[in-house]
């Protein structure tokens, strides 16, 4: 998508055996552009792809403008676009667990010049896709000369590899976006301040569909003095409870509304919904440093955990971490790299309850570079990644989809 500076967009890819990779575009895509993506390579651990500035998005345009990643074995995929003073990330979510229907995450704009966006990739000719526009200042948006208000529908239709970008000057959270044939969905801002703090950083996710979301979920604090801002999406009608330092607190959600609520540093959340909801962390500036800036992460409900990732941290960043959300009688066993955590700084360590299992949050320091994740007993875990540098931060989990 676009963002609020010219950044350079990086794909990292990683593999646990080695894979060959077919990397294409569009056969419409401007050929001096599509020389420059299209490639196949053999990838023994990982590859640093950088692609052109020019497949950004352009806003209310049918473009040719995905690329397609096909590889002989199952891989990581992490996008990163890195700009000076803004950075945003995301985990590419496979083709075979893409669906039909999405709901948007954004940001309310802190200014009229920042923009909340939603876009999306066709994998199939003759897709047809309706976006539900939900405003949340009632702010009427202007598409092919046409006037949308909140609770329109405006409709595209795309072929294979095309893509097609929204952008609005209000937050346009719990817009509802429906297709034919599944699609790719992505959402977030090109830059935005929150909390009127620090100043604007890029956030963009990959959404996943709403056949994919979990009702259960531990977000994990950030560091270096970073409040969390905490986005809760009904995905349809729930009671939600949330808990807070064993607080909890018990919302009656109706469908596609959203709450929030804040933690420290120091501190953790747990979801729990009858019903699925998506739970969404934004990273907030630091309050006693230069260090980060909003970042946007799709938080993985436990039901989405894995044991085994292998993932490139970028470079470039004053501080890299990863947190661990694992239950407590197997946290012991959680390897990075092969060894135990042990010799890895921790920043933060706490246990929480869900239902009658403990489990154990950590979040340490780790540097730049391939990292893998496992339990030597198979016991799956979540992961969030983030890192800061002045006035900068980008944060991903490592899944985002039901399994």
């Amino acid at each position: 998508m676009t963002d609020g500076a010219s950044s350079t967009k990086n794909i990292y890819i990683t593999s646990e055996n080695g894979v060959q990779m077919n990397m294409s575009t569009s056969k419409h895509l401007d050929t001096s552009l599509k020389s420059q993506i299209d490639r196949v390579v053999k990838i023994p651990s990982n590859e640093h792809i950088i692609v052109p500035t020019n497949m950004e998005l352009t806003s209310f345009k049918s473009e040719t403008k995905a690329i397609l990643i096909e590889t002989s074995d199952d891989v990581f995929v992490i996008t990163h676009a890195d700009g000076r003073g803004t950075v945003g990330s995301t985990t590419q979510i496979p083709i075979h667990k893409l669906s039909t229907k999405y709901v948007v995450i954004s940001t309310e704009p802190a200014v009229s010049s920042y923009k909340s966006q939603i876009a999306v990739a066709a994998i199939e000719d003759n897709t047809t896709i309706a976006v539900t526009l939900r405003m949340r200042r009632h702010i009427n948006l202007t598409i092919d000369g046409n006037i949308y208000q909140n609770n329109d529908v405006f409709n595209v239709t795309l072929n294979r590899l095309e893509t097609y970008q929204i952008e609005h000057k209000t937050d346009l959270t719990g817009s509802i976006i429906e297709s034919s044939k599944p699609i790719a969905a992505f959402s977030g801002n090109d830059c935005n301040k929150l909390e009127n703090v620090g100043a604007c950083d890029y956030l963009i996710e990959q959404l996943p569909p709403v056949d994919g979301v979990d009702t259960t979920y531990i977000v994990p604090p950030n560091s270096d003095d970073r409040d969390t801002k905490i986005l809760i999406t009904a995905v349809k009608g729930t009671n939600l409870t949330y808990k807070i330092d064993s607080t909890p607190r018990v919302v009656l959600m109706n469908e596609y509304t959203s709450i929030g609520t804040t933690i420290s540093s120091n501190q953790s959340c747990v979801v729990q919904s009858e019903n699925p909801v998506l739970v969404t962390a934004f990273g907030l500036h630091s309050k006693s440093s230069e260090l980060g800036d909003p970042s946007m992460t799709i938080v993985p409900g436990i039901h989405q955990y894995l044991d085994y990732y292998k993932i490139v941290v970028p470079t470039g960043y004053d501080h890299n971490y990863v947190s661990i959300m694992i239950k407590h009688a197997a946290k012991d066993s959680f390897r990075i790299n092969g060894s135990t955590i042990n010799r890895y700084p921790v920043t933060f360590e706490g246990n929480v309850s869900v239902g009658n299992i403990k489990y154990n949050v950590r979040t340490v320091q780790v540097t730049d570079g391939e990292l893998t994740a496992s339990t030597v007993d198979g016991e799956r875990f979540g992961l969030m990644f983030t890192g800061v540098t002045d006035h900068e931060a980008y944060g991903f989990s490592g899944n985002s989809m039901l399994l």
